[in-house]
């Protein structure tokens, strides 16, 4: 049963993403309303409901739109959240996000580096691995592509 719920759930995904393909949405520029979203993948918020009703609505969505966005990345685009829905950004606004994607990454390493350092070493163990090189080699690179 949980397969046939996963299948039906990336079915859904997929055919948004062909729908909003089919009706030209899928466009640098352009702004895909929510609610266009919403119809396709079949949600409707309801005017009242409990937190957790609303919730797993958003998670619904969050995930359709986790499948777009992934499959745009594979085209060279990248959705953007905007008040009014989804807007795809231009080429020259993705230069910006990979510099965001850059820097996020550069500041987990950072932080991984730190844990690693300041991890005690467990007793009875050699601490021989090469994390501290690999994390160090990884920001070399990020820098690199910046």
């Amino acid at each position: 049963m949980t397969d046939e719920i996963e299948k039906t759930r990336r079915e859904v995904h997929r055919d948004l993403f062909d729908a909003l393909d089919r009706s030209g949405y899928l466009r640098y520029g352009n702004i895909i309303p929510a609610d266009i979203v919403r119809s396709i993948i079949g949600l409707e918020y309801p005017e009242l409901g409990t937190k957790r009703e609303f919730d797993s609505l958003s998670l619904r969505e969050l995930a359709a739109i986790d499948y777009v966005r992934d499959n745009l990345l594979k085209r060279g685009m990248y959705l953007s959240q905007v008040v009014t829905g989804y807007r795809i950004l231009t080429p020259e606004e993705n230069a910006h996000q990979v510099q965001r994607y850059i820097s996020t990454a550069d500041r987990k390493l950072c932080r991984a580096l730190k844990l690693s350092r300041n991890t005690p070493p467990i007793a009875g163990s050699v601490q021989a691995d090469q994390t501290e090189s690999r994390i160090a080699m990884k920001r070399m690179g990020l820098k690199r592509a910046a």
